[in-house]
C-alpha cells in the first residue's frame, strides 16, 4: 500500500483524511501492525485506485520476499 500512496503523491494524512481512518491506523497498516479488513482495504484501494486484488497480490510477493530475506540470513551450525 506504502508504494501506491507515495505514487499517487498522498502522505499518509492525505489517505487518512480521504478515507477517514485515523493516521495512526493507515501507519499500523502499512507497517503490517495491524490488519485491515476486507471493506477496509478495499475503501482504501479504491482511494488509491487500485483493485482491492491488486493490493493483495502486491502485499503477497512483498512477504514473500521478506520471508526470502529472513532465510538467507539464516545460518546453520553443525555439531
Amino acid at each position: 500500500m506504502f508504494a501506491r500512496r507515495e505514487k499517487k503523491g498522498l502522505s499518509q494524512m492525505d489517505l487518512a483524511v480521504a478515507s477517514g481512518y485515523s493516521l495512526r491506523y493507515i501507519g499500523d497498516v502499512e507497517r503490517g501492525t495491524k490488519s485491515a479488513t476486507m471493506r477496509t482495504m478495499h475503501d482504501l484501494a479504491t482511494l488509491l485506485s487500485v483493485k482491492l486484488g491488486t493490493l493483495i497480490v502486491e502485499a503477497e510477493e512483498l512477504w514473500a520476499n521478506e520471508a526470502k530475506e529472513k532465510r538467507r540470513s539464516v545460518k546453520f551450525v553443525r555439531n
